[in-house]
């Protein structure tokens, strides 16, 4: 149970929370998907031939690792991740009726720090890139809906080793396929929300392999001005199917499971370009990290 409890500190040092489209290790119950980033206008991308610009920074700070039954279980335990994770995302011109693609990439930097029982070790780096191989999007002639349905991949970019305790990469692909809606019932109030699942591959470093997860973002939102807009948002995680090591299942299962609430704040610069500030306090968590999540959040156009 204890060299477990090690194990599972080596991959929570790969806790990225940045944007973009991936950055979170997933072995014990983590995951690629970047939970907690799509809460801002989901369901929209650039507008046909345009390219848009995201930067993500984030920081992640736990002092509790949850057991199954949401106790900690990690004596001494805590996790500092912080994450700038820029984003492009280019909307080709060809249009079908009112239906789009989109792709992009998303390249995280990682500076991960992990304290466990038997030490602490921190390291800066590439985290995994991830590939918006397909987003294809949708809007409603009133402009009041728009919904994206997205094929994304993570690439094991990051380095990662199963001797050292902090680590930027997961050494595993992970297949996300997910759907992103924005509703604007009247003008001002914005409802948003993703939700996907995650498909993750063995990690073929030391054998195991992370149980796939579902996963939902959401935000609230109400504009008191054409700038400035005030919202309650947050996540929903839990993992599927189980974990396992070279084939055999670990500790049943070690599934895990964490929902977040909290503020934020979006401030429009032109229609185009803005910047959003939020927080994220995780409750609920089983198998994983408990914490807190700071966000920035920018944009703006590289071509039009």
């Amino acid at each position: 149970m204890f060299i477990k409890k090690i194990k599972t500190s080596m991959i929570v040092s790969t806790l990225i929370v940045a944007g973009i489209q991936s950055t979170f290790a997933t072995e014990n119950g983590l995951q690629s998907y970047p939970i907690g980033v799509d809460t801002v206008l989901d369901g929209i991308v650039p507008a046909p031939s345009q390219t848009q610009f995201y930067n993500y920074t984030a920081l992640y700070t736990a002092d509790r690792f949850a057991g199954p039954n949401g106790g900690s279980v990690v004596p001494n335990f805590k996790v500092n991740v912080f994450v700038d994770s820029a984003r492009v995302l280019h909307t080709w011109g060809s249009m079908l009726g009112p239906f789009t693609l989109t792709s992009g990439i998303a390249v995280p930097l990682i500076h991960a720090q992990t304290t466990v029982p038997v030490g602490g070790d921190s390291r800066w780096g590439l985290g995994d890139v991830v590939v918006h191989a397909m987003k294809f999007g949708y809007s409603n002639e009133s402009h009041s809906l728009f919904s994206i349905l997205t094929f994304d991949f993570s690439l094991p970019t990051g380095s990662f080793s199963n001797t050292k305790i902090a680590a930027t990469g997961t050494n595993y692909y992970a297949f996300i396929p997910n759907m992103s809606v924005t509703v604007f019932p009247v003008s001002n109030v914005e409802f948003s929300a993703t939700g996907g699942w995650e498909i993750n591959s063995p990690n073929h470093k030391d054998g195991y392999h992370s149980g796939n997860v579902l996963f939902l973002d959401w935000v609230a939102g109400y504009s008191i001005s054409p700038q400035l807009q005030l919202g309650v948002q947050g996540y929903a995680l839990r993992q599927i199917t189980d974990d396992t090591l070279n084939g055999n299942v670990v500790e049943d299962g070690f599934r895990g499971r964490v929902f977040a609430i909290g503020p934020q704040i979006r401030f429009n610069i032109t229609p185009t370009s803005g910047v959003v500030f939020k927080w994220q306090h995780e409750f609920a968590a089983r198998n994983r990290p408990q914490g807190d999540r700071l966000w920035i959040e920018l944009t703006f156009p590289l071509k039009s």
